[in-house]
């Protein structure tokens, strides 16, 4: 901007000096036959003028040269500044795209994530299910076992070693014992007494 408006000031200086120079030239015209009075009677300055033109212009020459040395300079220190603008900016894209690839990544992850915390939902309440049903079953075996164990109960025995016998009468009640014993699975047959010791159905 400063440089575009001294190249006018420049014009505007050349043009004065040199309008000066003509009005000069024609106040020295003077008629044919008192020219040689006039021009000794008034002496001119026709030199030292156009000296002083030119030291106006050397003067603007010599600052609109500093002014574009001043706007060389500012222009490379601006281009230095743009070079250093345009790496952050290629450094910030680059951030940026990385930063996209890792956000997609981590969409990914969390969509896995989500898919890993459904079925871990799926087997907890499968697992639920398995240890309920192992509970009854447990239940269930143990009822099986201490049925078992009531009906483990088997024995057999006899009134004599071998063959048959008689045996009476008896005028009074008189149990039976049956000292011959072949079987007695869990004891619950006492030879002794002819008592069971069991709450179910025997077979002699």
């Amino acid at each position: 901007m400063e440089m575009t408006m001294r190249f006018p000031l420049l014009l505007l200086i050349c043009s004065l000096c040199t309008a000066q120079l003509q009005t000069e030239s024609d106040n020295h015209i003077i008629p044919l036959g008192g020219e040689t009075e006039a021009v000794r009677r008034e002496p001119t300055n026709t030199t030292d003028q156009p000296q002083g033109c030119k030291q106006d212009i050397h003067a603007v020459l010599r600052e609109m040269s500093a002014s574009l040395a001043e706007q060389r300079v500012e222009m490379r220190h601006l281009q230095r500044e743009n070079e250093a603008q345009a790496e952050k900016l290629n450094k910030l894209e680059l951030q940026t795209t990385e930063l996209e690839k890792q956000k997609t990544e981590l969409k990914l992850q969390k969509t896995e994530v989500d898919k890993l915390k459904q079925e871990l939902q799926a087997q907890t309440a499968e697992l639920i299910s398995i240890k309920a049903r192992t509970n009854v079953t447990e239940n269930q075996v143990e009822v099986l076992k201490r049925d078992g164990e009531v009906k483990q109960v088997a024995f057999s025995a006899s009134l004599f070693t071998s063959g048959s016998g008689t045996l009476g009468p008896f005028n009074t009640h008189t149990p039976l014992v049956f000292r011959h014993v072949v079987t007695n699975i869990g004891n619950a047959y006492n030879p002794n007494t002819g008592t069971q010791s069991h709450k179910i159905k025997s077979f002699i």
